[in-house]
């Protein structure tokens, strides 16, 4: 079964004055295993930088994506 990786990254925050604006990238993985390890590539924080991951399977004829939430 093939996977996506999504990175989930917020920028900005209300304390520098700035609203927070979220994006989300699915990148295809072959398998969960790989997509684990590659998520773990992507886990750090920063004041007004954060990132966030996670493996959901891949479903039917999914494209990778780039989208503001």
């Amino acid at each position: 079964m093939k996977f996506m990786l999504v990175v989930i990254i917020t920028m900005g925050s209300p304390v520098i004055g700035e609203d927070k604006k979220t994006f989300e990238l699915r990148i295809p993985q072959e398998n969960k295993e790989t997509c684990e390890k590659s998520a773990e590539t992507f886990k750090f924080s920063l004041p007004v930088f954060s990132l966030d991951t996670k493996c959901e399977p891949q479903k039917d004829d999914e494209e990778p994506t780039i989208q503001s939430t």
